[in-house]
């Protein structure tokens, strides 16, 4: 009988699921801290590589997908339906610190996936000489920035429609208010752009991590307890280990994962500051 020869390292199942575990000590002291809850602060610590984990993980899964489209959508529709619940649980649970209606990471990652789908197409255009696909490539590419500052004009002139605006967060991600904004995306699309290079790709990282390690000005205090956010270079080693093989399935498991225990904690956090007051 043939031997299936296993690659060394890790497969994109076993980063997910260790991701999502360092998600939930993230979130524990997130929210526990509010109720009193003495959490210690190395949980954000090793919070710190879980979104840059699952961005690089979407792009592998983007690059893999069979069927882009429909990658594309689940994401959309996840994001919708957590941004739904980052608005009703806090109506029926209310408390501090509110779970903002956009903080999701769903709404960053179908954003990255749609920045790659345009940048797909301005590759292609380039590939075939087609000039005008680039430039329609191009003019996608900056479309959802451009929606977005505009929301933010409304938003910052007189009498706003809150309520409007509070229904177009929820179905519209946008670039500048998802969790990382920008930042975010434009490191998936530096990991997208190198992925066939990983050498390069992780240099990139590594200097992308930079700047946030120059902001601490190298102070023991403020690189610990203050400004960690440096600390996201450590998921470079997971990177490198990466095999370039799915594992497990687990296709939906984070799109329930993530909401639900996000929503666990928040209630506890809920209950435990009611018995306080």
């Amino acid at each position: 009988m043939e031997k299936t020869l296993e690659k060394k390292g890790m497969t994109g199942g076993s980063i997910k699921i260790m991701a999502m575990l360092l998600m939930v000590l993230d979130h524990l002291r997130y929210f526990l801290i509010q109720a009193g809850v003495n959490v210690p602060i190395w949980f954000n610590w090793l919070g710190r590589i879980v979104a840059p984990l699952f961005i690089y993980m979407t792009v592998e899964g983007y690059a893999h997908t069979s069927n882009k489209k429909k990658y594309l959508l689940r994401l959309y529709i996840a994001s919708v339906i957590m941004s739904i619940g980052n608005s009703v649980i806090p109506d029926i649970f209310p408390m501090e610190p509110v779970i903002p209606i956009v903080n999701s990471m769903f709404g960053t990652l179908f954003l990255l996936v749609l920045h790659l789908v345009f940048i797909d197409i301005i590759r292609d255009g380039f590939r075939n000489r087609k000039f005008g696909k680039v430039f329609v490539g191009l003019i996608l590419l900056i479309l959802p920035s451009l929606i977005n500052l505009g929301l933010m004009s409304i938003m910052m002139g007189p009498n706003p429609n809150i309520s409007l605006l509070r229904v177009i967060m929820t179905f519209v991600p946008l670039p500048l208010i998802v969790e990382g904004g920008l930042n975010f995306i434009f490191l998936g699309i530096i990991l997208y752009l190198l992925r066939e290079k990983k050498k390069l790709q992780i240099l990139a990282y590594i200097l992308y991590c930079v700047p946030f390690i120059l902001a601490t000005k190298f102070d023991i205090q403020t690189m610990l307890f203050g400004q960690y956010q440096w600390m996201m270079i450590f998921a470079a080693p997971f990177m490198i280990l990466y095999n370039g093989e799915k594992g497990k399935g687990f296709k939906y498991l984070f799109y329930i994962f993530y909401p639900v225990h996000v929503y666990i904690i928040y209630i506890i956090t809920w209950i435990l500051k009611t018995k306080i007051n």
